[in-house]
């Protein structure tokens, strides 16, 4: 097998397609780990995660990078779309989440000092108002 400019060997090929099972397993327990973590608002743990997690995900932006070059791409890469494509609805559920945990803290923030600002969470996920705003709301009076 020839290999592409820039391009791996064919064992460097073979050796990462082989460990890409494993590693997109990885990445998904560190995602669901990552996931767990924000729910709790550990940051400690979600900080701790992200060595591994940034590991597995060059490994296999790497080895992606390579199989975009192969025509066809490798039946191993070709089986494992379906589970990268659901790390990456996770990985974008987590950053959501992340996002409105930041936003609370904005928020919060800013009732703090004192400023006017936005309300936060007025609408749940199914465009309902949400309790947290709606017992606020009751708060006031």
């Amino acid at each position: 097998m020839d290999s592409v400019q820039d391009g791996p060997s064919a064992q460097a090929l073979e050796q990462a397609l082989a460990l890409a099972p494993e590693h997109s397993q990885q990445l998904a327990q560190c995602l669901e780990q990552e996931f767990q973590a924000l729910k709790q608002r550990d940051l400690d743990a979600f900080e701790a995660i992200q060595p591994a997690k940034n590991e597995v995900l060059e490994s296999l932006s790497t080895l992606a990078q390579w199989c975009s070059h192969l025509e066809p791409a490798p039946a191993i890469w070709q089986g494992l779309r379906p589970a990268l494509l659901q790390c990456r609805e996770n990985h974008l559920r987590n950053i959501q989440l992340l996002q409105r945990q930041l936003e609370a803290v904005r928020g919060t923030l800013q009732a703090l000092q004192g400023e006017a600002g936005q309300s936060v969470d007025l609408y749940d996920r199914s465009g309902q108002v949400s309790r947290r705003y709606a017992a606020w709301s009751r708060h006031l009076a």
